[in-house]
């Protein structure tokens, strides 16, 4: 199964996928693009506290088909599926979003970062697991309540392009660090990597999500001035709620949820921002300067055995060895939080064949074309009202003759799950 990807008035809370923030966006040249991020996604433990919608026990019970044929450069198309029709994207009613732009194509939920409603995406995963759901809030196999794994749409950057854990290892619905180190400079303007009074820049790895009594939403993190990389500072957050960020400045170990305050790094649940881009009015920028040894094989999957250890005291060595680390070769390298969605994974595979989740590119035809049941993905998405849900799957892309690059129409497919 593909792991899915990685909380408005009662937003959801959310749980990062792992999206690239420079390949987010559905590029059609497969240059990548877009936020936060977000990646393969994950989904963490939580429990209904009454911020989010409950479960419901409605099935998919209506179907529809919204074609888009708006496919005009920097143009937007919204569809409302509660009224199975496109809808003004600059009203409060659209569902799901389909931008396309310059160079890409990307979709969006209205949630987060996008919209002011309360939607919100699980996925994507593979539709061989996918349409095996009867239900958008409940797991098929287990019955468990998933109402709390929607993901809003958000800013983010290097922590959710290089994610920080995997997800559900054991089947457990637990989130497991992979130890990683991350440069976090404070003016990614600059393509100095040596730290410095004027400008510091810090390295920081995550080492766990739970508290003593095993809640989660506690993330431990660890983190010198590489300057001085013998004095580790450690501090765990309290990063519980779904809607308020705990903004962390890595000079003073100060913490706040005033976004006005100093800081370099927030935490909201299992998500991380930095002060930067579309996250916040700073220059803070990230980079990943080491992945522990061990933890994911040639394919890059991850190594089950390695993760379930608990590895911060044998990978403290590789925070603070900063001749070991990788650098960016300059400031453009430095990453920066941009939008992002969980329905915009980083694309897979290589050129002329890339595949990014929805659909394929040929390099050699220039064309984008749907994938096939078998190999398909989707998502489930959850409506701006936050009480009806659709299974969505891309079925069609349309071309006017098989020689042609620019395409007529997408075909989305949805199963509605109506509100209860």
């Amino acid at each position: 199964m593909t792991r899915p990807t990685l909380a408005v008035t009662t937003k959801p809370t959310k749980l990062a996928l792992l999206f690239s923030s420079s390949l987010l966006a559905l590029s059609m040249t497969g240059c990548g693009g877009g936020s936060d991020g977000s990646s393969s996604g994950n989904n963490e433990n939580s429990d209904n506290d009454g911020s989010t919608p409950p479960a419901s026990s409605v099935s998919f019970s209506e179907t529809a088909t919204w074609q888009v044929t708006n496919l005009a450069p920097d143009s937007a198309t919204c569809y409302d599926f509660d009224a199975k029709a496109e809808s003004s994207c600059d009203g409060d009613t659209w569902d799901i979003k389909f931008e396309n732009q310059a160079r890409s194509v990307k979709l969006w939920s209205n949630s987060g970062d996008s919209g002011a409603g309360m939607g919100g995406v699980f996925g994507l995963i593979d539709w061989s697991d996918l349409s095996r759901y009867t239900n958008a809030t409940l797991d098929p196999d287990t019955g468990r309540d998933i109402s709390l794994h929607y993901n809003e749409d958000r800013s983010g950057g290097v922590f959710a392009a290089k994610p920080w854990f995997e997800y559900n290892l054991q089947g457990n619905h637990q989130l497991y660090p992979n130890n990683r180190v991350y440069l976090v400079t404070t003016d990614s303007s600059s393509d100095m990597t040596d730290s410095s009074v004027q400008q510091p820049i810090y390295a920081l790895q995550i080492t766990n999500y739970y508290n003593d009594a095993g809640k989660s939403g506690y993330p431990t993190i660890r983190w010198i001035d590489t300057a001085l990389p013998n004095q580790v500072q450690t501090q765990t957050i309290n990063a519980t709620s779904n809607d308020d960020w705990v903004y962390v400045d890595l000079k003073t170990g100060q913490s706040s949820t005033d976004k006005d305050s100093a800081w370099q790094i927030g935490f909201k649940r299992n998500d991380v921002i930095l002060n930067g881009g579309d996250s916040g009015s700073g220059k803070i920028g990230g980079y990943l300067a080491a992945t522990p040894a061990g933890y994911y094989d040639a394919k890059d999957e991850p190594i089950v055995s390695q993760f379930i250890t608990d590895g911060s005291a044998a990978t403290l060595a590789d925070l603070t060895s900063t001749a070991d680390y990788d650098k960016p070769l300059s400031a453009r390298s430095w990453v920066i939080d941009s939008k992002g969605s969980d329905l915009n994974p980083a694309y897979t595979g290589n050129f002329p064949n890339l595949d990014f989740g929805w659909y394929t590119y040929n390099g050699m035809t220039h064309q984008l074309n749907a994938k096939p049941l078998d190999s398909a993905q989707g998502a489930l998405i959850r409506s701006a009202e936050g009480n009806s849900y659709a299974r969505v799957r891309l079925d069609k892309i349309n071309y006017p003759d098989s020689t042609a690059t620019t395409a007529t129409s997408w075909e989305f497919e949805l199963d509605i799950q109506p509100a209860s």
